[in-house]
């Protein structure tokens, strides 16, 4: 075995980052305090205290696992079992060769790959869950700062014995030497790149075949600044940003703390394939539709062809989805890589009619196709790919200054540009379209615009209508699409991405009547978030690894950040999901970053705008990320796209309880504090924890506590999608939550627990992202329709009520209207400020034959002495009863619910129980939750179980703020 790397040398931490930080602060004469290195030493004080003791799991013992290759396709095999891992140092100090066959490996691990080193170690008992409590704190940080091997012993197929073989890594972070048999393959450098190894001759049939790989972490790994009362949520990053292309979050953020390992490992599959001389390599499938007529589409299709042979080689060149087919031959030269296209002007089955169109959430259907390419030798098989992709354009409303034409507002095409070859956009130069000073304009009306090289080219069409300048608009088929959605920091702090773990998040934002996700500095980039994104019809805004500009450190090795991005782009970028590539989060990268993300851009997609900055470039503001004790300020932070706008959301109590000890849930502790509960520093936490005392009593114990949350998070996450919505097409084009989706167990900024329990801040999310959506105007009280589909409803009805506490009617007027498509319709009533501290209002839509399409209920409070709910703590408590009607088909049950009391239900809660413990069953999709009852009235609701559920007998539960858990109908068999 070799001891010494040869393919990575870490420079040392503190003097890398010395030295990028003189040069960065020389070149930009930005004083060193604004760059955030974070902690140059492990933190000693202010650290997080738990009231109970921290149990240690026991260590399980190794297993002698065979190598297993599992058949993913035709030709394509997992390494799917019998990995192992242990610390470098270690097989270091027992002088054996790790390529020995006769090596003893009972001191290693049990390695999970795909997975990180964290995730290994405590699936193998090793340590803690770091999810609970503070068991972080005593998994040590130098896990980050040693390196590791891997290796797997298996028998290469004898059915491929004269093929060509291959090893394709999807993913490894942060660096490796890729070995087998003895011999080094090559190296993987960044957390997203895919690399491929030609293993013919060295992988052989009829022996063990060690395939070992030396994982090195970055050369810049920080230290983590551990949340608590004392430290608060502790600054965001540090010095791992030089090493980005990587996890940058991983060293802790104000929503996840430092990860130990900062994710490195081998955390995507490992697959071996086999071909024959000539092989495919990134193909592209590009469609074009004669907008505004959709009737058509044009496709076409490219994709790399390289000879691995000694020889001149002619090869055919096949492909096909559904009925049609078409080929090429070509000629390749020894070694050489060519680009083969199909263009729809020489292959006319490519112009397609009646195309199946994929849409977005809320727009239309997810129709994707499947394309089967495969190139033939002598009319043997040499290699296959299969794509799928949707048929889909994009197109974006800008307003740019270009020669001649300052503060043009245009529709802006990729794939009509002229000149493929040419960056239209000056990525580094833009004009702040307010006046000056800067220091005059609020932060929140700060935009720029970008500048263009040329307004010559056919990519830009001038818009007469100029209202919603200078903003971005987001068009999909030429039509544009008001985007609403949220952000994912990170899919899983541990990197456990299976797409059974993600399925249940994207199904979720779906229902939440959500049509866009963030991808936040690139995080989360792997083909199952993708591809579930394109099946739920979630657009993914896609970031690369930059964290802010003058605050955070900026990347030290760009060719390695730039190789990765544009391996990322050539593998993504047949999702028609991804509608935004972005190099930096909040702020401007350095130019040669901009310059080399553009032209990757361009060169290897052409279909996709580039931006550099996630905000303020035909964008608003990112944030703000607060609390707004009255829901009507929510309006005042409206404004053109933002990309980031955060409310915290603290779980429901049974969440609380998974997440820590009984010793430390109540009073709100250091643990809290740990798991991202902060009442210090810009998020308003305070504010927060006040309105739900005031608006609702002090809370005696954490039930009290967590049930209040859940009415505090549905009408402020309501209150701020519909503060959006009142300004639709009219200086708003698009809005994200921050955050969506939580990286690990969160009491701050989610729509939905770690573990999948819909919380207050889900419900009021989906229902103001209703298509169409009856709401009131919280500073005016003019009710409103928002419909954002392309469907008109006449002759509707708007139906308003008001209620007391008691249910006693005071108010009920009704107007017909007609609901115009894609647009904010006026009501034409306006709800009247009663005089009573308590009343609901309750607004309904109708359509021309009575049938009920939106209904929206508002506890409302009068604003003086102050605005407070505290009469609701007098209602009696309501009584439930009711049935389940369970379909025929599928896993879908009516829970048919009846307030059977005399009294309103408050903040009505569903859950999916088992009937023998009464524990949750989690996902569970219900269609409402934390809704207001009257007394009498009746609600179906839709629940769908979970596809895998593996509990037989369960039951539907009801709770509501004046109403203890009560079961509704019988405990029922599934299927």
């Amino acid at each position: 075995m070799k001891k010494n790397r040869i393919c990575y040398t870490q420079i040392t931490k503190l003097g890398l980052t010395f030295l990028f930080v003189i040069l960065y602060s020389k070149a930009f004469a930005q004083p060193l305090k604004k760059l955030n290195m974070g902690l140059t030493e492990p933190q000693t004080e202010n650290l997080p205290q738990s009231k109970a003791a921290i149990k240690f799991p026991e260590r399980l013992p190794k297993i002698k696992i065979p190598g297993t290759l599992t058949e993913k396709s035709a030709g394509t095999y997992k390494f799917s079992k019998g990995w192992e891992m242990l610390e470098a140092y270690k097989v270091t100090g027992s002088g054996e060769s790790v390529f020995s066959s006769t090596l003893n490996t009972s001191d290693w691990y049990n390695a999970t790959v795909p997975g990180t080193v964290l995730t290994t170690l405590v699936d193998q008992g090793v340590y803690p869950d770091p999810y609970f409590g503070i068991n972080n704190m005593v998994i040590p940080d130098t896990l980050c700062r040693m390196d590791w091997w891997y290796r797997i012993m298996f028998d290469l197929p004898a059915n491929h014995a004269n093929e060509k073989s291959w090893i394709t890594f999807n993913g490894i972070n942060y660096a490796a030497e890729i070995w087998l048999n003895s011999k080094l393959l090559g190296t993987v450098n960044g957390a997203f790149l895919q690399k491929k190894f030609d293993v013919t001759g060295i992988a052989v049939v009829g022996k063990k075949n060690i395939l070992a790989v030396r994982i090195i972490p970055p050369p810049n790994p920080g230290y983590p600044e551990e949340e608590s009362k004392a430290t608060g949520p502790g600054r965001n990053g540090g010095a791992l940003d030089l090493d980005g292309p990587t996890f940058i979050s991983s060293l802790g953020w104000d929503w996840v703390p430092g990860i130990r390992d900062r994710n490195i490992g081998i955390w995507q599959d490992v697959l071996l394939s086999f071909s024959r001389e000539v092989t495919i390599g990134y193909p592209q499938i590009i469609t074009d539709l004669p907008l505004p007529d959709t009737t058509s589409a044009a496709l076409t299709v490219k994709t790399e062809l390289t000879n691995h042979s000694n020889e001149n080689s002619k090869v055919m060149l096949q492909a096909r989805f559904e009925t049609i087919q078409f080929e090429q031959e070509v000629e390749l030269k020894p070694g050489e890589t060519k680009i083969i296209s199909f263009a729809p002007q020489s292959f006319p089955q490519l112009n397609l009619k009646n195309p199946r169109l994929w849409w977005p959430n809320g727009a239309g259907e997810q129709n994707l196709y499947k394309m089967e390419l495969s190139v033939k030798s002598n009319g043997n098989l040499s290699d296959q790919r299969t794509v799928r992709f949707g048929i889909r354009e994009l197109s974006y409303d800008l307003t740019v200054d270009a020669p001649s034409k300052p503060g043009w507002r245009v529709e802006y095409n990729p794939l009509k540009a002229a000149d493929t070859k040419t960056i239209l956009f000056d990525t580094d130069t833009r004009r702040e379209v307010y006046p000056s000073p800067p220091t005059s304009v609020p932060e929140a009306q700060r935009v720029w615009i970008p500048t263009l090289k040329t307004n010559n080219s056919t990519a830009f069409t001038e818009l007469a209508d100029t209202s919603l300048s200078p903003f971005m608009v987001l068009k999909i088929n030429g039509r544009r699409i008001f985007c609403k959605g949220g952000n994912w920091g990170m899919d899983d702090a541990m990197k456990r991405v299976s797409r059974e773990r993600m399925e249940p998040a994207f199904r979720l934002h779906k229902e939440a009547n959500f049509n866009m996700v963030r991808n936040w500095t690139g995080e989360s980039t792997e083909e199952e978030f993708y591809e579930l994104a394109d099946e739920y019809g979630l657009l993914v805004w896609n970031d690369f690894w930059l964290s802010k500009d003058f605050q955070d450190l900026d990347v030290f090795n760009t060719r390695l950040f730039l190789d990765n991005a544009r391996n990322v782009v050539k593998r993504y970028r047949n999702h028609p999901s991804i509608v935004i590539w972005c190099a930096r989060n909040e702020g401007f990268p350095l130019k040669t970053l901009s310059e080399g993300c553009a032209q990757i851009v361009l060169e290897e997609d052409g279909t996709r705008h580039y931006t550099p900055s996630s905000r303020h470039l035909n964008l608003s503001r990112s944030g703000p990320w607060v609390y707004y004790p009255n829901p009507q300020t929510y309006a005042k932070d409206v404004h053109g796209f933002n990309t980031e706008v955060g409310i915290p959301s603290v779980p429901t109590a049974e969440s609380m309880r998974t997440m820590m000890a009984e010793e430390d849930l109540w009073p709100i502790s250091d643990v809290w504090a740990y798991h991202d509960f902060h009442e210090t520093g810009a998020w308003n936490r305070q504010a927060y924890r006040a309105s739900i005392e005031t608006l609702y009593g002090k809370s005696e114990n954490l039930e009290e506590f967590c049930q209040k949350a859940q009415l505090v998070n549905y009408e402020s996450h309501k209150a701020m999608y519909e503060a959006w919505n009142n300004k639709l097409w009219n200086d708003a084009t698009g809005v994200m939550l921050w955050m969506s989706h939580p990286a690990w167990p969160s009491t701050n900024w989610q729509i939905y627990s770690w573990d999948f329990e819909t919380l207050g801040s889900y419900y009021g999310s989906k229902k103001a992202c209703e298509p169409v959506h009856i709401q009131m105007d919280l500073t005016s009280r003019k009710v409103d329709v928002v419909n954002t589909t392309l469907l008109p409803i006449p002759d509707a009805k708007v139906v308003v009520k008001i209620y007391d506490p008691n249910a006693k009617m005071l108010f009920t007027d009704k107007v017909k209207i007609n609901v115009k498509e894609d647009q904010l319709n006026d009501g034409n009533l306006i709800v009247p400020e009663l005089n009573e501290p308590n009343y609901l209002v309750v607004l309904e839509l109708y359509d021309s034959k009575g049938r009920l399409i939106s209904e929206n209920r508002y506890w409302t409070s009068v604003t003086k002495p102050k605005r407070e709910f505290l009469g609701l703590n007098n209602l009696q408590e309501a009584k439930f009863d009711g049935k389940l009607i369970t379909e025929k088909t599928g896993n879908k049950t009516i829970v048919q619910i009846k307030n059977s009391s005399k009294n309103m239900a408050v903040s009505v809660k569903l859950n999916l129980r088992e009937a023998a413990t009464d524990k949750r069953i989690l996902p569970a999709y219900f269609e409402d939750g934390y809704f207001t009852m009257l007394p009498g009235e009746t609600r179906k609701i839709t629940l769908d179980l979970p596809a895998d559920l593996k509990v037989k007998v369960v039951k539907v539960t009801a709770e509501a703020y004046n109403a203890k858990s009560q079961v509704i109908g019988e405990p029922f068999t599934v299927k």
